[in-house]
C-alpha cells in the first residue's frame, strides 16, 4: 500500500456504512495514523447508493482521492461498480447480497453477474464474503458491515487491539458482543492464504 492508504466503503442506504466507516476510522486513529473521511449518501433514504472514504497515514492532506487501495462492499451491484474505483493490485472486499434497483427490478436492466471477471481483468483481489449469513450465525442480519470489515481486516494494517478500542468506541455496548462475532467471523471467512 502507499504512503497513504485509501480505504472506500460502498452501498446502499441503510446497510450501516456510516457505522463501518466510523470503526474503521477509530481503528486507524488508535494505531497512531492521520484519518481523514468523507461520506456521500445521495439517496440513501430511498434506498440508493452511499459512499464513504477514509484515509489514513502518517500525514494526510485530503479525505478524497482518484482511487481507492481497498473498497468494503456491502451489496454486490455496488461493488461491481466500485471495481473501477480500485487501483490496480487493490483489494475489493464485497458482500455477496443483491439488493435489485429499481431498473433491475422492472425489468428494464439486468443485475450484472460478472464482478469476478471484472475484478480478474484489473488485476483486483476479490474477497467474496456471505456477510449476511455471518451476521445472522452472530445473531442479527444488522451485523453484516461488521462481518466485512473483519474480513477487509485481513488486509488492512490495524493491530487487533485497534479493531477492539474501534468497536468499542463506534458501536453501542448493548451490540458489541454481536458485532464483535461477527467481526471474527468475518475474519475467519478470509482464506489463510491472503
Amino acid at each position: 500500500m502507499n504512503a497513504v492508504t485509501t480505504v472506500a466503503l460502498v452501498g446502499v442506504g441503510g446497510q450501516g456504512i456510516l457505522l463501518a466507516t466510523a470503526v474503521l476510522s477509530q481503528a486507524a486513529l488508535a494505531d497512531g495514523h492521520d484519518v481523514k473521511a468523507s461520506e456521500v449518501k445521495g439517496m440513501a433514504q430511498r434506498g440508493g447508493s452511499v459512499v464513504s472514504t477514509v484515509r489514513f497515514g502518517a500525514d494526510v492532506a485530503s479525505p478524497l482521492a482518484l482511487h481507492a487501495d481497498v473498497v468494503i462492499a456491502t451489496e454486490l451491484l455496488e461493488g461491481r461498480r466500485a471495481v473501477d474505483m480500485l487501483e490496480r493490485r487493490g483489494t475489493l472486499v464485497c458482500a455477496g447480497t443483491r439488493i435489485p434497483p429499481g431498473g433491475v427490478l422492472r425489468g428494464e436492466e439486468q443485475y450484472p453477474d460478472d464482478i469476478e471477471q471484472a475484478a480478474a481483468a484489473r488485476g483486483i483481489r476479490l474477497l467474496l464474503v456471505d456477510a449476511d449469513g455471518l451476521a445472522a450465525r452472530a445473531g442479527t442480519a444488522r451485523a453484516a458491515n461488521i462481518v466485512l470489515l473483519g474480513a477487509a481486516s485481513t488486509v488492512l494494517p490495524f493491530s487487533d487491539a485497534a479493531w477492539e478500542d474501534a468497536l468499542e468506541g463506534a458501536v453501542p455496548a448493548k451490540i458489541l458482543e454481536v458485532n464483535r462475532l461477527a467481526f471474527r467471523l468475518g475474519r475467519e471467512a478470509v482464506p489463510s492464504r491472503v
